[in-house]
């Protein structure tokens, strides 16, 4: 598939409803990469512990405070409130890649489907920031409780039309723009390949980690990694150069992954630093369950209570 359907992406909206992943919880940054969780789990946020009262569920007793104070202590959860979710999405031409499975575009315009339609049956504020090779190179559309918001945005990543801004807009002009833009405390996922991962991308999130939450969600290719030998390869790079690469030299491929390497590690490391979270995507991978498991993997040993 060269480019999103829109049908497909409006029928996301029923798996979507299944998905619950969204939450409105704050994070709150103790330390390098220790964080609460930007994604629902059972749909209420984490309020106190207190000792336990006469009909209270056993079910909800914190065992650990429970044995420090030899007395019942149970956990009490608040119901989620609404938030302002806005996802700011990658719509450079470098995203319409891919060499298996389906292009990163087509990924990402899934992803903001599966999203956008999860947040807006949560009766949450959604918004859409896209850059890239789109109309005046830059689309913001307000945050807001109808589809007024993901609807549009999903036809804008459905369209067709190339060269309508052929300059690279990168990732860190869309990042300033939302420090201006975004509701405190709002929850900012950002989906992109993230190449390169520069000390400005890394310094706009941490302007916004001041107010809002972010999560980053990378969508990846198999030849991102590693290239196979195919003899000479000729790429455009976001300025318009044009580079060539001897795939057929061991020696080329070795530096290629090589730089995929270093990218992915100061990706990584700014993630860490800055306490945001980081979810994969894949060309060659079913987006639903990448998301999932990418929750999945959020949840499991950083939320701090």
């Amino acid at each position: 598939m060269l480019y999103p359907d829109f049908n497909e992406l409006i029928r996301l909206g029923q798996r979507a409803s299944r998905l619950q992943i969204l939450s409105a919880r704050s994070s709150t940054t103790a330390g390098s990469g220790d964080y609460a969780s930007p994604f629902r789990g059972q749909g209420l946020a984490f309020h106190e512990v207190r000792e336990y009262r006469f009909g209270d569920d056993i079910r909800s007793i914190d065992w650990r405070v429970t044995a420090r104070t030899d007395k019942p202590h149970v956990k009490v959860f608040t119901e989620e409130r609404e938030r302002t979710v806005i996802l700011c999405v990658d719509a450079n031409a470098a995203m319409r890649f891919g060499t298996r499975g389906t292009f990163k575009s087509v990924q990402i315009a899934r992803a903001v489907a599966l999203l956008g339609w999860q947040a807006n049956s949560s009766n949450d504020r959604v918004g859409c920031l896209v850059f890239g090779d789109v109309p005046g190179g830059l689309q913001f559309f307000a945050p807001a409780r109808s589809r007024n918001a993901l609807w549009p945005t999903l036809k804008l990543l459905s369209q067709t039309t190339q060269g309508v801004h052929p300059t690279a807009v990168p990732t860190e002009t869309a990042l300033k723009y939302l420090e201006r833009v975004a509701p405190t405390g709002s929850l900012l996922i950002v989906i992109g390949d993230f190449q390169p991962a520069t000390e400005m991308l890394e310094k706009r999130i941490g302007n916004l980690r001041r107010t809002c939450d972010v999560v980053l969600i990378a969508v990846n290719d198999p030849a991102d990694r590693e290239i196979p030998a195919m003899e000479t390869v000729v790429f455009d790079d976001d300025a318009g150069h044009k580079l060539t690469l001897d795939t057929d030299s061991r020696v080329a491929r070795e530096a290629y992954a090589q730089q995929w390497r270093e990218n992915r590690k100061r990706f990584e490391d700014m993630a860490v630093r800055r306490g945001v979270g980081i979810v994969d995507l894949h060309t060659d991978k079913d987006v639903y369950a990448d998301l999932l498991l990418g929750v999945r993997r959020l949840n499991i040993g950083k939320i701090r209570q």
